[in-house]
């Protein structure tokens, strides 16, 4: 009955511009920002193990940047297409036309950084990384090359959605400071820290963990990288065979996506899903049981080799001492309140503010996907957004090159 009726009104709105958005969110990154009449530029860096990095910047065609760079990193299981691919609602523009010098990052293993000196995205080494290994190495060779393109080393803003978030506080926990570090300021979709409590990953995390050590003797490291053969198959389906039932996968996977608006369908399987490694999603399920904010858990007797202690040591966030700004959903089902309010607590900057979204309580609060494709993303979530980023970070000087 939930299939009919989500069917009966996706579509006719999927028809019968169905082919124009689809194409639009298919096209190679410089037709789509041209598209859009933005300037698109792609900068490829390596990290020290090998593995070769895309990141795309987007600029105004109307106006040079005037304000500082703002680096905005992804979330699990896919990539920057969704910073771009619902037109002018999207944040990439959003921040071009307010000036700012804008940079999507693309960590290893997705979609455009899935190339490496010596390995072969198909094999199973390729795949031999864990969210310590992306935060220590992609997002800093990111933020680098950022600040080596626009001279504004430790004057970049770290927006982070998701798993974003998670390597982003794991970045600033490890590199105290902008004069140390290479962001001035840390703006969190939908933080991703601590997890306990939450039911649907606590009932995965004693099946989770066990199916992914069987897959990693199996030698299947890497999950759902064949992008293109995925994405083609899911837009079918959601154009052809069930719409509703493409829109029930997203609630299934994320939550009541209350704000997702069903034009968006075919934009969003467009990107999703994007390779992952399946030490990602064990890592995810150790901070699930462990509840603690902790490096990687090879087991008692590597992490004594690796670590020099039987437990893997947390990540330190009294460390944090840059501006901080969550932006959280009480409706988001992959965290708790109880959550948002321990990062919060722990983190040790002075400067910090959390706010939930949409502020305006009488509308309906976000879930984990609404910060990238909500209907009124101007009212519920920029206009907070904009203020937050012209009052709290203290603007000086955008880059030159």
């Amino acid at each position: 009955m939930l299939a009919t009726v989500l069917e009966c009104t996706i579509l006719p709105l999927l028809a019968p511009s169905v082919i124009t958005i689809l194409m639009s969110c298919l096209q190679l990154w410089p037709k789509m920002a041209e598209r859009h009449d933005y300037n698109e530029e792609t900068h490829s860096t390596t990290t020290d193990d090998g593995y070769i990095l895309n990141v795309f910047r987007i600029t105004s065609k109307n106006q040079k940047p005037t304000k500082s760079p703002v680096f905005v990193q992804h979330g699990i299981a896919t990539n920057s297409g969704p910073w771009v691919d619902i037109g002018n609602r999207s944040i990439a523009f959003r921040l071009a036309d307010e000036g700012y010098d804008v940079w999507l990052g693309n960590v290893r293993g997705s979609t455009y950084s899935n190339k490496h000196e010596t390995l072969n995205v198909n094999t199973p080494k390729y795949w031999d990384f864990n969210l310590d290994t992306i935060a220590q190495k992609d997002i800093t060779a990111q933020l680098q090359l950022v600040a080596n393109q626009t001279g504004n080393a430790g004057d970049i803003i770290y927006i982070g959605h998701s798993m974003g978030t998670t390597l982003g506080f794991m970045h600033a926990s490890e590199n105290p400071g902008k004069e140390q570090g290479l962001i001035k300021g840390l703006i969190a979709f939908a933080p991703v820290v601590y997890l306990d409590g939450v039911a649907i990953l606590e009932l995965a995390t004693p099946i989770g963990i066990p199916l992914l050590d069987i897959l990693g003797l199996l030698q299947i490291k890497g999950l759902l990288y064949q992008e293109e053969l995925i994405h083609r198959f899911l837009t079918g389906f959601c154009k052809n065979v069930s719409p509703g039932a493409c829109l029930l996968l997203i609630n299934v996977a994320f939550g009541r996506t209350v704000q997702f608006q069903a034009e968006d369908l075919l934009l969003y399987y467009s990107y999703w899903p994007s390779g992952i490694s399946i030490y990602q999603l064990k890592q995810y399920l150790q901070i699930v049981r462990s509840k603690r904010f902790q490096k990687y858990d090879y087991g008692l007797t590597k992490n004594n080799r690796v670590y020099g202690q039987r437990k893997p040591p947390t990540y330190d966030l009294s460390k944090i001492d840059i501006p901080v700004r969550l932006f959280y959903g009480k409706s988001d089902s992959l965290y708790k309140q109880k959550n948002v309010d321990r990062l919060f607590d722990e983190i040790g900057s002075d400067n910090k503010e959390k706010y939930s979204t949409p502020s305006d309580v009488s509308g309906e609060d976000f879930d984990h996907i609404d910060f990238m494709y909500s209907k009124n993303m101007e009212e519920n979530l920029y206009k907070k957004l904009f203020e937050v980023l012209d009052s709290d970070f203290g603007e000086n000087s955008g880059s030159e090159s």
